[in-house]
């Protein structure tokens, strides 16, 4: 929420609670409104806060707020039903990792690989109401200028099941406007987010 809608939301409050006071013959003064200001600076700090950092922390998770922790950096074994035209079969799989960003209210996931890297354009989490969530994104793949020449810039679609709001793994599935499909396997996370290939390499091998 912005500081607008902050102050949009308690100024209805407030003239909410001043209503039945005047109901209940409790009389009213402007002296009342003073902290008002400080009352919207106290709880945008608070949201901010809430919404970077504190929402992870499982006395806020599970019933003020259900969303899984995926934040972090996973490793991923992704299987593609691409041929490969060189030699008629499918490509052994391929080890490439998934860097997701994530607040209370957004979520973004990035797939870096030797040869390209995925980008997020619109991503979402939905609770499946068992206590199971899935994530649906779409995105764009951007194959490094060396590798062009056999993997085009193309979009795609993926979804992942998460089981928990603490997972230690993540399956999926993805397709492509290139007719192909395959599946994820993120098997281990990092809490830290990598910009590279190369990053992710390092922490993980550290």
């Amino acid at each position: 929420m912005t500081r607008t809608q902050i102050s949009a939301f308690l100024f209805l409050s407030v003239a909410c609670w001043a209503v039945l006071l005047w109901w209940q013959g409790i009389p009213l003064t402007w002296a009342m409104l003073a902290p008002f200001s400080g009352v919207v600076g106290a709880v945008s700090g608070f949201l901010l806060l809430f919404d970077a950092w504190l929402w992870r922390l499982l006395i806020f998770r599970g019933w003020l707020l259900k969303r899984p922790l995926l934040h972090g950096t996973w490793k991923v074994a992704l299987q593609s039903d691409w041929i490969d035209p060189e030699t008629g079969q499918c490509i052994p799989p391929i080890h490439c990792y998934m860097v997701i960003r994530q607040t209370a209210s957004k979520l973004s996931l990035d797939l870096v690989t030797r040869e390209s890297h995925s980008t997020t354009v619109s991503a979402g989490i939905e609770d499946c109401r068992n206590g199971t969530f899935r994530v649906s994104c779409t995105y764009n793949n951007q194959p490094r200028n060396l590798y062009r020449h056999r993997s085009e810039v193309h979009f795609g679609a993926m979804l992942l099941d998460v089981e928990t709001v603490t997972p230690a793994s993540l399956e999926g599935e993805y397709w492509t406007d290139r007719k192909t499909t395959g599946s994820l396997d993120l098997t281990e996370r990092n809490s830290k987010v990598c910009m590279t290939f190369s990053q992710a390499e390092a922490l993980f091998s550290s």
